[in-house]
């Protein structure tokens, strides 16, 4: 499905190219249609093929191949400008060993859009090519529900980089004053822990704001997730970090409750975001991107 030919750049510019794929789990088929139809009505051009049927179980040998098909036709070939995942799941993970890294070294960036499982796919690209990355909401999802967090996407999509966004955070642990600048970096928690000793993973985040989110996790394995982080040596030289929503944990335990005491544990200044996560509005945040918290927001840019 392909949306109308414009996207909102200067006259006489190249339209926006975008590849949506399905790296991990199937969409929501009604639901997909009708957002693709709701971009292109916006001027967004946007290149979708469903994933190949005939492929069987998309976590079989077979299934990964064409799940790895839809993504090389984004990475080759056409120059799409952004990679838009249609839905997370389970998946990504399995596709990083079997990418052709050198053959994108030196290659333009392709931003990959989306959040949860995306966030393996998102920290291997930033990881083995310092490309950004949009942690931010996927049409084939139901929490793509047309809020704010749609509306600033669609403007990122019309208008081409550079890109800026912003969201409320509460200090858990800082001075009243502090100032935080680093690069931004984060996603799903469980993902991304478990790229923690493989080349997908930054061996340093030094520098670095870090925000995290997560679902359908008990406390305890939030917990135990942190402490890899902790004991890895992962969070030393890290400006601060930023925890959204962790939804659907223990019904003993709050959000907030299980935000508190990760904060204790982290040596660094930490706020707490109720504006991203597995929610609706998930507010978009770039990997790679120049960040600042300052008075309450997190601010940040992407030049082109």
């Amino acid at each position: 499905m392909s949306g109308t030919d414009s996207s909102g750049k200067a006259s006489g510019a190249e339209a926006t190219r975008i590849l949506a794929l399905e790296p991990c789990g199937p969409p929501d088929a009604d639901i997909l249609g009708a957002n693709l139809k709701s971009l292109g009505l916006a001027g967004i051009h946007i290149d979708y093929q469903p994933y190949d049927r005939d492929a069987g179980e998309r976590l079989g040998q077979r299934g990964v191949a064409a799940r790895l098909a839809q993504l090389n036709a984004g990475l080759g070939g056409l120059p799409y400008d952004y990679l838009l995942s249609v839905r997370g799941g389970y998946g990504a993970s399995d596709l990083l060993s079997l990418i052709d890294w050198p053959a994108l070294a030196g290659m333009s960036p392709r931003p990959l859009i989306g959040f949860s499982d995306v966030s393996a796919l998102q920290s291997a690209f930033y990881t083995r090519l310092q490309w950004p990355g949009l942690h931010a909401p996927m049409p084939g999802s139901p929490l793509w529900a047309n809020g704010p967090d749609v509306n600033q996407l669609t403007g990122y999509l019309q208008k081409g980089r550079p890109w800026r966004g912003a969201i409320s955070v509460t200090p858990l642990k800082a001075k009243g004053q502090e100032v935080c600048t680093g690069v931004l970096f984060g996603g799903c928690l469980s993902v991304l822990t478990n790229l923690i000793g493989t080349t997908y993973l930054p061996a340093s985040f030094a520098g670095h704001i870090l925000f995290f989110e997560d679902t359908a996790e008990s406390v305890s394995r939030v917990l135990r997730c942190w402490r890899q982080w902790l004991d890895c040596g992962l969070l030393e030289g890290v400006v601060a970090v930023v925890l959204g929503h962790f939804s659907n944990t223990d019904v003993d335990q709050s959000e907030d409750r299980l935000r508190a005491e990760m904060a204790q544990r982290t040596p660094c200044p930490v706020f707490a975001s109720q504006d991203f996560g597995h929610v609706s509005p998930n507010m978009p945040l770039c990997l790679g991107s120049k960040a600042q918290i300052k008075a309450n927001s997190l601010t940040w840019t992407l030049k082109g």
